[in-house]
């Protein structure tokens, strides 16, 4: 054995005997939302084990399967299947013998499908013509969210061969000999480095590399061969294709090529068929390179995403009961409550709560890449709704940059004597103020960027680095929570107009935007068109550019019977959220209100021993209703709700 060789051995003793959970980041590959340890195999290829396999990991290694093709010699090819898939048996070292499916990916390839006459009818012909395999890791995402069966019904359950892996040999092809197109190729490179845009160790795709899955073998023989035999009746061979095309369906996918080889029955010990509790034959699927997604699933995916955030989002003081995950911690900050995480981009993330599966709607490939409206002209602020339908705006600190004022004014002056307050000094604020009465906008997350960034040295200010120096990270090797060599974001709730006040149950009323009322079914047909028309033509004749405003900056009231709020005139009540000074410029408000606002609000910051240091209209959030009229506190005066933390300071003590 060679001097280079016995430590790689050792390491990957090391790596067999180290549970998953457990792995250390730098081996770790996240693609399609599916977590995969990644080995580098003694051969020189590249092995991504699911934590399905992992247990298997020494099984996996190519050497027990792959090397003098041994799932040829020793391994089957399975009778009826397109393209090369093989089932190969082996023996662990308990005796126990578990048996895997080798299946080489046919990416790229040419598609041909022959549509079965129980193919759905609603497939259009265009999906069938663009038609394309799944690319390894696209397949086994879609595999792993059919696995976990989020959409439909819960009594269908939908059983799947396991993910165990998938080897990238380190031979090399060229494309024709692989039978690929460039193209198509190209197309699913773009797709997983879109998906990875943000992760430190991304996977990427070689044209020129062969891609070989490992599935878990599904004891049992295919429906096709169990009607030839008789163990099963036409009218249970008919009556099953249909209802696995049911059965995806109601869990939002679809399979193009669907057909009975593709349904594993079994039987029992006595030799009576497995089935469900229905009585109905029990079945497991197998082949997903044709697996898709439906439109239906899309629309779905984002209406539940949103529906359980906002369950999540538990009320103020109640702590979520489930534990976090090895790799989370629960931190305090400042007196705030965080759910502590690395982010598949190598950066840190903290999400305010103490709710674990708020975590992952904070990751950053969830917000960085949607779409994004800038609201400021002079800062990096954005709103953006995000790919799991939720409605944020993020913006970029300023922490750590010299405020640019001109010293020699008085308000100059006690900016930069102050300086510009920490990401969490801001979550931290408005807490504060909330819990004093001043309504704030919603902190929900702090996330420091993987990748170092630096800034001139006439613009440092490094007093908040020095000043939060002894407060670190719950990690292997703690951190200052502050660093000077990276960027923060804060995530913020988007205001979309006065939140209804909550009773002791809970929030009787609810706010929605007009395209959320429309995929509920609370606005059907030509009326959510007609009321968006409607609104934008109330607007104008305000003066206020209606016709610019999209049906989801639009809000409505629900209340806690389901129906939408209506004014005196029986007429469906619309609003929409803008800052005070956008509600002057555009004559909605006048300038003697407009000065009242801020002077109101300044009053109300000093009577909770507060000062904010650059309080402008630009801070200040109102809710409109298309007839002009501002929504009102408890005092009848127009509700204001805050949403800079800046330059917020105690007058007599920290705020923090």
């Amino acid at each position: 054995m060679s001097a280079t060789a016995e430590p790689a051995n050792r390491q990957l003793a090391e790596l067999i005997a180290t549970p998953f959970e457990r792995l250390p980041p730098e081996r770790v590959v996240r693609a399609f939302e599916v977590d995969y340890g990644h080995v580098r195999t003694p051969e020189g290829g590249d092995l991504f084990v699911t934590h399905f396999g992992w247990p298997w990991l020494s099984t996996l290694l190519p050497g027990a399967w792959y090397a003098n093709r041994r799932y040829v010699e020793e391994g089957e090819r399975l009778p009826g299947a397109t393209g090369h898939v093989y089932r190969l048996a082996t023996v662990l070292a308990s005796g126990r013998r578990v048996g895997f499916v080798v299946k080489f990916s046919r990416v790229a390839q040419d598609v041909s499908i022959m549509v079965q006459t129980s193919f759905p009818d609603d497939v259009p012909p265009e999906t069938l013509e663009a038609a394309r395999f799944n690319s390894p890791l696209e397949e086994f995402g879609l595999v792993m969210e059919l696995r976990r069966g989020v959409f439909g019904p819960r009594l269908v359950r939908i059983r799947t061969q396991y993910p165990l892996a998938i080897y990238v040999p380190p031979e090399e092809c060229k494309p024709w000999e692989l039978g690929r197109s460039t193209s198509t190729f190209h197309t699913h490179s773009r797709l997983l480095a879109e998906d990875q845009e943000s992760a430190v160790k991304a996977i990427e795709l070689d044209i020129k590399r062969m891609y070989v899955l490992l599935y878990g073998w599904i004891e049992g023989r295919d429906a096709e061969q169990m009607f030839e035999s008789g163990e099963i009746t036409e009218e249970e061979f008919r009556d099953l294709t249909p209802r696995v095309i049911e059965d995806l369906r109601c869990r939002g996918f679809r399979v193009l090529d669907n057909k009975p080889k593709h349904f594993i029955l079994r039987r029992r010990g006595n030799g009576s068929m497995l089935r469900d509790r229905d009585g109905r034959l029990a079945y497991g699927l197998v082949d997903f390179e044709l697996l898709q997604r439906t439109e239906e699933h899309h629309k779905r995916f984002k209406a539940t995403q949103s529906e359980r955030y906002s369950s999540l989002q538990l009320p103020r003081g109640e702590s979520a009961t489930a534990s976090p995950p090895s790799r989370l911690r629960l931190v305090t900050v400042f007196g705030i409550n965080y759910v502590f995480g690395t982010a598949p981009d190598g950066g840190r993330l903290w999400v305010v709560g103490r709710n674990p599966a708020l975590f992952d709607y904070f990751v950053p490939d969830r917000w960085r890449r949607t779409t994004r409206a800038k609201l400021s002209s002079h800062k990096e602020v954005y709103r953006t709704r995000t790919r799991d339908n939720v409605l944020l705006v993020y913006r970029r600190s300023r922490v750590g940059t010299r405020p640019r004022v001109d010293p020699l004014l008085e308000s100059g002056q006690r900016i930069r004597e102050h300086g510009i307050n920490s990401p969490f000094e801001e979550c931290a604020i408005a807490e504060r103020l909330r819990q004093m009465g001043i309504p704030t906008t919603f902190p929900r997350a702090i996330h420091r960027t993987g990748h170092h960034s630096t800034r001139s040295v006439f613009l440092r200010d490094d007093r908040r680095f020095h000043d939060h120096a002894g407060i670190l990270t719950p990690e292997e090797t703690p951190q200052p929570i502050l660093a000077p060599d990276y960027d923060y974001y804060t995530l913020w709730d988007c205001f979309r107009g006065i939140e209804p006040r909550e009773s002791a149950e809970g929030p009787a009323e609810t706010l929605i935007d007009l395209a959320g009322a429309r995929e509920k079914g609370l606005l059907v047909g030509p009326a959510a068109a007609d009321l968006l028309e409607t609104s934008q033509s109330r607007l104008r004749a305000l003066g206020f550019p209606g016709e610019r405003l999209e049906e989801n900056e639009f809000v409505v009231t629900v209340s806690e019977h389901g129906d939408l709020r209506r004014d005196s005139r029986g007429e469906i009540e619309v609003s929409l959220g803008l800052d005070a000074l956008t509600a002057l410029e555009f004559g909605c408000l006048s300038e003697i209100e407009y000065r009242a606002l801020i002077r109101q609000l300044d009053t109300r910051l000093r009577a909770v021993d507060c000062e904010m240091l650059n309080l402008g209209g630009q801070h200040l959030l109102l809710s409109l209703t298309t007839d002009g009229r501002f929504r009102e506190d408890e005092h009848g005066q127009i509700a204001v709700t805050l949403c800079n933390f800046e330059f917020i300071r105690g007058l007599y003590r920290p705020i923090r």
